[in-house]
């Protein structure tokens, strides 16, 4: 049995229903009364029953219409209640997103960016993950995360993630003071392992990048401590045990009060920042409210 009923029909038929007028039901609809009575009757012949007795003065449901009424109201609610949520989930008045991030954009994009966003989007819920570049790009892939701030440098070689460019980070020597006529200027990667050097953990782009670059020569690649944290390694610095190579971008972050920085010179010493996510999905809206948050972010960085 093929069934052919209009929601446009049913919705006038709850509103007569409710109002007990034709009249102010064709009002809530923005009808005339005679398109909506037409609405009625177009119901009343595809049911093939009679739903409302009328005369001049008032309606009154059929009994029928009673049955009818009691059968669609919640099937319609409901329906109704859905169509709404669906359109908050486009427009981004609530949902949730599982990103992951860099630890260096978790100290300073991601707070400013998630700052505007509650501005914007009060309701959106968020879980950050932060990991390094390789464990971020895993756990797109494992689907953990829908999408990353990470990281992309020349080595790369990532063709089944899609990648949104935000800006470029370049990578710096931190040094204590003791340290400034020790270090030649320009600095390269290749002066790095004639000193007490503290590098991040393996994964880290500051660490994949020494590595490559050092391969090549005939130093040796070990750092004399490794840390997980870039915080851990500034408190060595202050402590004069030493110099590390951190990203730009989370200087600001830092305490590097009464220390000494200097970009280094390679071409290799950046990468550049962005946004990554599976080419084969797309992102969902409160993911692309994010992506353009956070370019509105940088922008704003930028020019001021």
């Amino acid at each position: 049995m093929s069934i052919n009923i209009k929601y446009r029909s049913v919705k006038a038929f709850l509103l007569a229903s409710h109002t007990g007028s034709f009249t102010q039901a064709a009002d809530k609809m923005g009808l005339t009364q005679p398109s909506f009575t037409s609405l009625i009757q177009n119901l009343e012949q595809m049911l093939d029953i009679r739903l409302f007795e009328r005369n001049t003065r008032k309606i009154e449901l059929t009994s029928a219409g009673i049955e009818f009424l009691k059968r669609v109201e919640k099937p319609i609610t409901d329906l109704e209640e859905a169509y709404i949520s669906m359109k908050d989930l486009a427009i981004v008045r609530r949902g949730s997103i599982v990103l992951g991030s860099l630890p260096s954009t978790s100290l300073t994009l991601i707070p400013k960016t998630l700052q505007a966003l509650r501005q914007s989007h009060p309701s959106l819920q968020i879980r950050i993950v932060e990991a390094h570049n390789d464990e971020l790009i895993a756990m797109i892939r494992t689907n953990q995360i829908e999408f990353a701030i990470g990281a992309v440098t020349g080595s790369d070689m990532i063709t089944d993630l899609q990648f949104h460019p935000l800006l470029t980070d370049w990578f710096s020597v931190i040094y204590p003071p003791q340290y400034a006529e020790k270090l030649p200027d320009p600095i390269y990667w290749r002066d790095l392992p004639d000193h007490d050097l503290i590098l991040t953990s393996q994964g880290s782009t500051p660490r994949t990048q020494y590595e490559l670059a050092i391969r090549n020569t005939k130093s040796s690649i070990a750092s004399r401590y490794d840390v997980t944290h870039m915080t851990t390694a500034v408190q060595m610095i202050h402590q004069g045990l030493g110099i590390t190579v951190l990203p730009q971008l989370a200087l600001p972050a830092l305490n590097l009060e009464g220390l000494l920085s200097r970009v280094l010179n390679d071409t290799t010493a950046k990468r550049e920042i962005g946004l990554f996510h599976r080419k084969d999905r797309s992102l969902s809206p409160a993911a692309n409210a994010f992506l353009q948050t956070i370019r509105t972010v940088i922008a704003t960085n930028n020019n001021s």
